[in-house]
C-alpha cells in the first residue's frame, strides 16, 4: 500500500468514526436510537450507504429490516433510516427505512 493509499484509507476511517461519534451523542438522549435522513449513495443486499446533507456516508446494515421496506429503494433515493449503532460503531443497524419524497 502505498504513502497516498494509507493517508487516503485513514482520512476515510477518521471520518467515519467522526460522524458515529456525533451519532452517538444524538442517541445518547434518544435511549440508543439513531435517525440518519439522507440520500442513498449505493445499496446492495443488505448494505446501503446513506449521505446526509452536508454530512459524511454512513454505512448501513439492512440484515434487520424486512426487505419490503428497502427492495425498491435506488442511489440517490431520499430516505430515513432508523437503527441503532453497531456494537463495533462502524456501522448503523436499521431497524426501519422508509422512503422520503424528494
Amino acid at each position: 500500500m502505498s504513502r497516498r493509499q494509507f493517508g487516503v484509507w485513514i482520512i476515510g476511517a477518521v471520518s467515519i468514526a467522526t460522524i458515529l461519534r456525533g451519532l452517538v451523542r444524538e442517541s445518547a438522549a434518544q435511549a440508543g436510537a439513531v435517525r440518519i435522513v439522507g440520500r442513498v449513495a449505493w445499496i446492495a443486499g443488505q448494505k446501503m450507504v446513506v449521505t446526509p446533507p452536508g454530512g459524511l456516508p454512513v454505512p448501513v446494515d439492512l440484515s434487520d429490516v424486512d426487505v419490503s421496506q428497502y427492495g425498491d429503494i435506488a442511489s440517490g433515493d431520499r430516505v430515513m433510516v432508523t437503527g441503532r449503532l453497531s456494537p463495533d460503531r462502524d456501522r448503523v443497524i436499521a431497524v426501519s427505512v422508509q422512503r422520503l419524497e424528494s
